[in-house]
């Protein structure tokens, strides 16, 4: 792979219905900035991104209002990767043409595009509600059925396999202002870095370990032909032995050690702030990562003794300690993933690195002891399950009643059947976009579109009305 391509400033657009792949040089930007700052400024103004605000990070329907929601989320992700493609930029740009006209601001925005992006597709009730969505198409009454004899493969696997990224990535070529027309009409640039994981959901489960860039789908069916243009003009090599599957966009790598840095980081700060784990728990984790091992001497716990021996340190309250743990942890995991990055760079351009950026660092031993803590105290407390219990029952709920419906639809237009009239008030719920769908797949499509662009509270809402539990 090349950086001349990888870092294509040419936009996803559409002719006729059809993808127009780039030819010449990119279109000027009249209005001074950069086609990767207007990239961030899409995004950002994007219906998809505002609903964020309301959609369960960690801690689902939270009533503190300290913990971070999907939104505060991602703003954290698209600043540590700014820095993180700033730095690395500085590097990059120095691989170049001569004349090239890419700079190191360019790459900042390129990477902080694509982490604004990077959680723009996950449903209510985050990691659990794809949970919920993938165990209904595979287990319900409903779904086996009805569905089964009625789509491919594919298109089973798509419903199956519902992924937070996929959806992602349909979200932004699709369904935001051009409306299946290009969608936000993104760089490919930042498209490749988006792509996290380049392969469609037809890949068995049991070969997803042989790469990184294949543990979860990246597209759908219906944006193959987006994930192959992005490919394309990014020069991403294929994957030997999987139908339509690449090697990651080099810049992927940042935007997924943003993302690790921050929740590493900052889901302990909350469980703190919940009182899901203690003080010392969150003190311990942090302060090895906080107290470099380039600069301190001795291992993990004894970098966090020697820090608890600093008076300026115990001076503190708990939670400016807090703050300043996570403040020198981040930048310690900026600097060593950017270094990683850069000593890295050949493996990055074949596809060859083998793990994240963070497993290739001095601390990310340290890191991934941040991680089991908040998975052993935090993902799963007490207070946490219920409410994904519950939304569990919210997404069966209506996707028992909005499949239904486009089953309903799809009989009635393609052979005459009667249109129940409850099939008939959801679709114009949708404003018709059910009926307006070719066919069946993309009528399911559409249903999924929907349940898993609502937030938590709006599907809470929805689903009791639509019982009759509130009116």
């Amino acid at each position: 792979m090349r950086w001349e391509n990888l870092l294509s400033s040419h936009r996803l657009e559409f002719r006729d219905g059809k993808i127009r792949l780039p030819e010449g040089a990119p279109y000027p930007t009249p209005d001074g900035r950069s086609p990767f700052q207007i990239d961030v400024d899409r995004v950002i103004f994007s219906s998809s991104f505002r609903r964020l605000q309301n959609k369960t990070q960690v801690h689902p329907l939270s009533e503190n209002d300290h913990v971070h929601t999907r939104l505060t989320h991602t703003i954290e992700v698209g600043s540590v990767g700014q820095s993180l493609g700033l730095m690395a930029g500085a590097h990059i740009v120095k691989q170049l043409p001569e004349d090239s006209e890419t700079t190191v601001a360019d790459i900042g925005y390129m990477v902080q595009a694509a982490c604004l992006a990077h959680d723009i597709g996950n449903p209510p009730f985050g990691h659990s509600g794809e949970d919920a969505i993938n165990e209904w198409f595979t287990t319900s009454r409903l779904a086996k059925d009805e569905l089964t004899s009625r789509l491919s493969g594919p298109e089973l696997e798509d419903l199956r396999h519902f992924e937070g990224n996929a959806q992602g990535l349909r979200i932004i070529s699709q369904l935001e202002m051009k409306r299946f027309d290009g969608g936000l009409n993104l760089t490919y640039g930042t498209l490749g870095s988006f792509i996290k994981y380049p392969r469609s959901t037809s890949v068995p489960d049991s070969r997803r370990r042989e790469y990184t860039g294949l543990k979860k789908p990246g597209y759908y069916q219906a944006e193959r032909d987006i994930a192959s243009a992005i490919a394309k003009v990014c020069g991403m090599s294929p994957l030997d032995g999987f139908d339509g599957a690449w090697r990651r966009h080099p810049l992927v790598y940042l935007v997924e050690a943003a993302d690790d840095i921050c929740y590493s980081v900052v889901d302990l700060e909350d469980g703190w702030e919940l009182g899901c784990v203690t003080f010392e728990e969150v003190e311990r984790a942090l302060a090895p990562i906080a107290r470099h091992p380039d600069k301190y001497d001795g291992d993990a716990n004894q970098r966090w003794t020697d820090l608890r021996t600093e008076s300026w340190y115990t001076e503190k309250s708990e939670n400016d300690r807090i703050g300043f743990l996570r403040g020198k942890a981040i930048g310690n995991l900026v600097k060593a993933a950017v270094d990683a990055f850069i000593a890295n760079e050949d493996a990055l351009l074949t596809g060859t690195i083998e793990g994240d950026l963070l497993a290739n660092t001095p601390l990310g031993v340290d890191a991934k002891a941040c991680k089991k803590l908040a998975v052993e105290k935090i993902y799963n407390a007490p207070h946490v399950l219920p409410i994904e219990m519950a939304g569990f029952e919210v997404i069966n709920g209506l996707l028992n009643s909005f499949v239904r419906a486009a089953i309903d639809i799809d009989e009635h237009i393609n052979h005459g059947k009667r249109l129940p009239p409850q099939a008939d008030r959801i679709d114009k719920l949708l404003s018709g976009k059910i009926t307006d769908a070719p066919d069946l797949y993309s009528r399911l499509m559409r249903v999924m579109d929907y349940i898993s662009g609502m937030t938590d509270r709006y599907a809470v809402t929805l689903f009791r009305k639509l019982q009759g539990i509130t009116i």
